[in-house]
C-alpha cells in the first residue's frame, strides 16, 4: 500500500511539470536541440533509457540545477514556469552555454562568460567572470568538452581550450590551450589531458 502512495505522489508532483512540457514542445527548434542535447547528455551519464520527455519530467522534478539551465534555454517563457518549481537560487547562469551541460552539485555558481562550448561539466562554488565589475566584456571564453571541478575560478578576457580538466580550486587567469590539465593557484599545466 505505501508503494502505490508513493507512486500516486510521484505522479501528481509530476503533473505540475506539464507546462515545462508544453514550453519544451512549442520552443523554437534550436532551443528544443540544446535542451535535447541536455537530456541525452543525462541520460548517458545515468545509463537512462527512458524517452526525452519523461527523462525531462524527471530532471525537471528533482535537480533544481537543471531547471535553473531549462529556463535558461526556453528564455522568456521562464518567467511564468519559475514562479511555482524555481530553480537552484545560487546558481546563476548568465552565459550561453552549448548543450549536454552538467551541472554536478552547482550550488554558489556563477557562470558569467562570452560563450561556453558543448558538454561543459562543473561542479559547486564555479565562479567565471571579470576581474573588474562592471567590464562584462572581459570574460572568458570556455569552447567544448570541458570539465571543472569544486572551487574553480576563471577570470578575464582568457580562453579556455577544447578538452581542458580544471582541477578543484584552481584559479585561472590566463588562457588554456586545448587537451590538457590544469591545476593550482594560479593555474599551471600538468599533463595533456589522458581522455584523448
Amino acid at each position: 500500500m505505501k508503494k502505490i502512495i508513493k507512486t500516486i505522489i510521484k505522479i501528481v508532483k509530476s503533473l505540475i511539470f506539464i507546462p515545462h512540457i508544453a514550453s519544451y514542445l512549442l520552443i523554437n527548434r534550436s532551443k528544443r536541440i540544446l535542451v535535447n542535447k541536455d537530456i541525452d547528455a543525462e541520460k548517458n551519464r545515468n545509463q537512462i533509457t527512458y524517452n526525452r520527455i519523461i527523462a525531462l519530467l524527471f530532471y525537471l522534478q528533482y535537480s533544481p540545477y537543471y531547471r535553473k539551465i531549462f529556463y535558461k534555454r526556453i528564455g522568456m517563457c521562464s518567467y511564468l514556469l519559475s514562479w511555482y518549481s524555481p530553480g537552484e537560487k545560487t546558481f546563476l547562469p548568465y552565459a550561453n552555454i552549448g548543450g549536454g551541460v552538467y551541472p554536478s552539485h552547482s550550488f554558489a555558481t556563477i557562470l558569467n562568460a562570452k560563450s561556453i562550448g558543448e558538454n561543459f561539466t562543473f561542479r559547486n562554488c564555479t565562479t567565471v567572470g571579470s576581474k573588474k565589475d562592471g567590464h562584462n566584456e572581459l570574460v572568458p571564453t570556455i569552447l567544448d568538452n570541458v570539465i571543472l571541478g569544486a572551487n574553480v575560478c576563471i577570470i578575464g578576457d582568457i580562453t579556455i581550450g577544447n578538452n581542458v580538466i580544471v582541477g578543484a580550486g584552481s584559479v585561472v587567469i590566463h588562457s588554456v590551450p586545448d587537451n590538457c590539465v590544469v591545476a593550482g593557484n594560479p593555474a599551471r599545466f600538468i599533463k595533456k589531458n589522458p581522455d584523448i
